[in-house]
């Protein structure tokens, strides 16, 4: 339904932590160490990445 008034939405929630694009760069740099490697098949690249600490 349109009312012409803007809608009243709840925020969305603010991520409890915020990946970086250097930490994914990263985790791509690191993968072929992993074994990954991207002109073979297989299961498609997952960035895994550990907790801070």
């Amino acid at each position: 339904m349109e009312t012409g008034r803007p809608a009243v939405m709840e925020p969305d929630p603010v991520p409890a932590e915020l990946v970086l694009p250097r930490v994914v760069a990263a985790g791509i740099r690191a993968a072929p160490s992993s074994g990954w490697t991207p002109r073979s098949d297989g299961s498609p690249f997952e960035l895994r990445l550990s907790p801070a600490g």
